[in-house]
């Protein structure tokens, strides 16, 4: 017992120990204020947002967007990002109109829009493998860096634009490479969401024309703490809570606010020392992916076990700590920012942990495709999920597997859906043996809650093997149960 209990203490304490909490360009600039967490690098301009007179504070979240995007992405991302948000202005009111006019769905109008906005998305997917002339990219990383990204510039996380560098002979990053790298680390998957909602709204005529100005709809896509990875906050909601935020601000706020912050970058630390050197060393991921395509070379069973729980607890840390970053910053502003987790690790149902997980593109989702396929009525449901949770799986980086695993997850949330409206038919009826059982297994709570959790956490944590290993991941369940079966005999 004292030999694990010291084992588990020096776990704990060497990596304090070991890292160079001084090395602010190694260690705070190139791992852990790096990918999500540049939202770090909005918090100088907040300032100038508190001392804007209320009717300024758009301009001012519009020009601090720009600034932010310009330091962090470059001044060419800059102005790439404010040419295709004032054309996708243009696009909604050209749409609107046509919408108005037709009083249906805007026809060609519609298609023109659904096409721009899924080209914003794709188009910069495309972008990052044009190669500009050698010779031409070194002379603009020698005379005109700042149209680089701030990792390119070499004044931060280098690690991060390794690979661009291996395309170039002379160690250069390529230009587009550096820019449009991943579209969910530079905002235009986020925007792609937004707009669909927008769209969609303007379909449905739910946003008055006189809130319909450049200026509300640039603060919308231009406010810098949610624009690289969320929260989906709604368009009208971010005009009202604009709109009241003033009433909001004060002194009481500083010591939460800087406390939320100070937390979420808490959450990147804990997953930079103690999950990534278990998940690139010992496991392989991101590197070999030994664990998802030679589990059998996984030593240790546990570990095995464990490895998938260990890669989604990291991604929960990393993303919950930027949206933790980007609430914290909301609150000085006196804006009140969607919360995109909750416990989700509490959930006893797929239903709820959709709830607690992401929770404005669950709700974007719910109310843009699965309601509108027309979500779960009879006969229907179980496709309607799958095609919900699919495009959902899409639109993230790894696309088709992000698809297959769309797929499992909406089937298993759909015969979540089943199962509970059983129950509920059951716990109707006065007499039978089923409600009898049903009723005996609830008298032995909390044990049939636990089991539900468990059951919930194992299906939402072994469908993530699909999505980080694709359908060869079935290997590392495979591996298991061999092991199992070997211990067994």
């Amino acid at each position: 017992m004292s030999d694990t209990l010291s084992t588990a203490w020096q776990y704990l304490c060497d990596p304090l120990r070991q890292t160079p909490w001084h090395a602010w360009r190694g260690f705070w600039f190139g791992q852990i204020l790096d990918d999500r967490f540049v939202v770090v690098w909005f918090l100088p301009l907040v300032a100038i947002l508190l001392l804007l007179p209320r009717q300024r504070l758009r301009v001012g979240i519009v020009a601090t967007g720009l600034v932010f995007l310009a330091f962090v992405f470059g001044a060419l991302y800059a102005a790439f990002w404010l040419l295709i948000c004032v054309a996708l202005y243009r696009l909604g009111e050209w749409y609107a109109g046509a919408h108005a006019r037709d009083g249906t769905t805007g026809g060609r109008a519609a298609r023109v829009a659904l096409a721009a906005v899924l080209l914003t998305y794709i188009g910069t997917q495309l972008l990052q493998h044009v190669p500009l002339p050698e010779h031409w990219n070194e002379w603009l990383a020698t005379y005109v860096p700042w149209v680089f990204p701030l990792g390119a510039r070499r004044l931060a996380w280098d690690p991060s634009f390794s690979a661009f560098r291996t395309r170039a002979t002379n160690g250069t990053v390529p230009l587009f490479g550096a820019l449009f790298y991943n579209a969910h680390n530079i905002g235009t998957a986020y925007l792609l969401v937004r707009m669909w909602h927008y769209f969609s709204e303007l379909r449905r005529d739910t946003i008055p024309s006189a809130r319909r100005t450049l200026l509300n709809f640039l603060a919308y896509v231009c406010y810098a703490p949610a624009l690289i990875q969320g929260p989906l906050e709604r368009f009208a909601t971010f005009q009202d809570e604009l709109d009241t935020s003033g009433a909001r601000r004060g002194w009481s706020n500083v010591p939460p606010a800087a406390a939320r912050i100070a937390w979420g970058v808490t959450k990147s630390v804990i997953a930079t020392l103690y999950f990534l050197p278990i998940l690139w060393f010992q496991l392989g991921i991101g590197h070999s992916n030994v664990y998802y395509r030679h589990p059998e070379q996984i030593a240790s069973t546990w570990l095995l076990y464990g490895g998938v729980f260990l890669h989604i607890f990291w991604l929960y840390l990393e993303f919950s700590g930027y949206c933790d970053v980007s609430a914290g910053i909301a609150r000085l502003l006196g804006y009140r920012q969607i919360e995109n987790f909750r416990m989700p690790w509490l959930a006893t149902s797929l239903r709820d942990f959709w709830h607690r997980w992401h929770i404005s593109l669950s709700f974007i989702l719910r109310d843009y495709v699965y309601i509108p396929l027309g979500g779960s009525r009879r006969g229907g449901m179980v496709r309607n999920m799958c095609i919900t949770f699919a495009l959902c799986g899409a639109w993230h980086p790894m696309m088709f597997k992000g698809a297959a695993w769309g797929l499992v997850m909406g089937l298993f949330v759909a015969i979540n859906h089943y199962w509970a409206d059983w129950m509920k038919r059951l716990d109707a009826r006065p007499s039978g043996r089923l409600p009898a059982i049903r009723r005996a297994c609830l008298r032995l709570q909390p044990l049939p809650r636990i089991c539900a959790w468990l059951l919930t956490q194992h299906a939402f944590l072994f469908t993530v093997l699909i999505f980080a290993g694709g359908l060869a991941a079935i290997r590392v369940p495979w591996e298991l149960l061999r092991r199992l079966w070997a211990g067994l005999h």
